[in-house]
């Protein structure tokens, strides 16, 4: 008997809820404001014509808000980037983004990075970053990262019982870690994806053949390593835990000193590593300081390579590159050459609103052809059991307002309301069900090339790769991939510092 296939619905909330049919605190904040000081205005003056411009001009500017171009993206939002682009270009008169020295690039901002090794681990030390939350200007108040490579679960075509195996593991792993016991608030999980040179494929299949296997047998197989050289990949995968420092402080009694703190943030990785692989996954190695750096001087510069450990004391080497950012890449200064990076995200009305399996971004990872440098990073903000069901239960509480007011009012729904409330009873429905709690998915993807134009056949690559998997559109960080690179390092972070 046939497995029964095992589906899973992401997409369906294709807009941000809120009382105000999707409009942002920013947009409520500059309107309020604008209020505010138009109607002072006209106290002040009791002018008709400040009475009239000012309408004009909060409806023009309401409008601008709202607007979006062909693609999907805000209009304004595009605007805005542009804008500070070519304010930081003039400003800088064409000088690169980030030249190495004292400081980290702006979006790393101030963090410090601590090896840990208790007794019996001496040679391999963990890397323990520790992100100061730039909000409020607090070490207290900021989170720890550590990294940590894994073998995937597997590859190739699986059977269904297989795929849903894997995919409920994994549904484990994150409803697990998002326990409010666990002081784990973020698992990022990145794939990073080289091309294998023909020369090395061709020498590894040449060694499967037996001296004793036909001639015929032995030529098919020369012929078919031949075919394959030029598209054979690398896979490597990589775990990146992110720990909030008041939560993990909070659960250590007596003196929180340094050393108790590395002490119960080791004990924190160790438990994510065993539950990692309980779901499948095999613990490679940990990565200390000096892997850490080199892991991302490699997304920097490719031709480095990942184990390489030269010229690396600190992660903070990893940055050792000068930097230019231009509208649709960053170029890094390589140690050979010049690299060509852009980075592009899943934006949320974008996700697939049909039902797909475990491993709908399988398209991303294997399916990309010809060969191409990339790193699909995927990160799950976790989320309590009780908070998200209250998320959940807004949001539907929402989605029904909304359609129950398009109905009185005669107005054709688009479905994705419906949609919307599809996903938020799903979540409900799943909620009930035991080790399942709330996750925020994202999914960002980094493309690189040596060459510009290059660099550019890679994204529409990237692109039709991502609508096979069911994505609508990817959003490239036009005018700051600079800035964006950071989301595709084992930092557990975004853009904003």
């Amino acid at each position: 008997m046939a497995a029964e296939q095992r589906t899973y619905v992401l997409g369906g909330e294709t807009r941000r809820r809120s009382l105000f049919n999707g409009v942002s605190t920013t947009q409520l904040v500059g309107a309020g404001a604008f209020t505010v000081v138009w109607l002072l205005a006209v106290l002040a003056t009791r002018s008709v014509v400040v009475l009239v411009g000012g309408i004009l001009l909060g409806l023009g500017g309401w409008t601008l808000s709202r607007r979006r171009d062909a693609v999907g993206e805000s209009w304004a939002g595009s605007l805005r980037d542009r804008a500070a682009f070519v304010t930081a270009q003039r400003r800088h008169g064409g000088a690169p983004e980030f030249v190495p020295g004292e400081a980290l690039p702006a979006e790393v901002g101030e963090i410090r990075s601590l090896a840990y090794a208790p007794p019996g681990f001496e040679n391999a030390p963990m890397a323990i970053i520790h992100h100061k939350n730039h909000k409020s200007g607090s070490w207290a108040t900021g989170h720890l990262t550590a990294t940590f490579e894994i073998q995937g679960a597997g590859d190739g075509l699986l059977p269904v019982r297989a795929t849903n195996t894997a995919g409920l593991l994994f549904e484990r792993l994150l409803g697990g870690l998002a326990s409010a016991e666990i002081p784990v608030d973020q698992l990022d999980v990145a794939t990073r994806v080289l091309p294998v040179h023909p020369a090395a494929y061709r020498e590894h299949m040449g060694k499967l053949v037996v001296p004793s296997a036909p001639a015929l047998l032995q030529r098919s197989m020369r012929e078919l390593a031949g075919y394959a050289a030029g598209n054979t990949e690398e896979y490597r995968s990589f775990c990146t835990v992110r720990i909030p420092l008041a939560h993990l402080t909070a659960s250590i009694s007596g003196p929180t000193d340094l050393e108790r703190v590395c002490e119960e943030t080791f004990d924190v990785i160790g438990e994510v590593i065993r539950r990692v692989d309980a779901a499948g996954y095999t613990l490679r190695s940990v990565l200390g300081p000096r892997r850490l750096g080199a892991l991302i001087r490699h997304l920097h510069d490719p031709d480095r390579d990942l184990e390489a450990l030269d010229g690396i004391d600190t992660v903070a080497d990893g940055w050792n590159y000068v930097r230019w950012n231009a509208k649709d890449h960053a170029r890094i200064e390589g140690a050979a050459r010049p690299w060509y990076h852009a980075v592009a995200q899943i934006p949320r009305d974008a996700w697939p609103a049909q039902a797909v399996n475990a491993r709908w971004m399988e398209h991303l990872v294997t399916r990309v052809n010809p060969a191409t440098i990339r790193t699909v990073q995927a990160q799950f903000r976790l989320v309590p059991k009780m908070r998200a069901r209250d998320i959940a239960r807004i949001g539907l509480t929402y989605d029904t307002a909304t359609v129950r007011g398009a109905k009185k009012k005669g107005q054709v729904s688009t479905g994705e309301t419906e949609a919307s409330m599809t996903a938020s009873r799903r979540v409900l429905h799943d909620l009930m069900q035991p080790v399942v709690a709330g996750t925020y998915p994202t999914v960002r993807v980094m493309v690189s090339a040596p060459d510009h134009d290059m660099l550019t056949a890679a994204r529409r690559r990237i692109i039709s790769a991502a609508e096979d998997g069911g994505v609508t559109r990817l959003s490239w960080a036009d005018y700051r991939h600079g800035r964006a690179l950071l989301t595709a390092f084992p930092m557990a972070r975004g853009i904003k510092a």
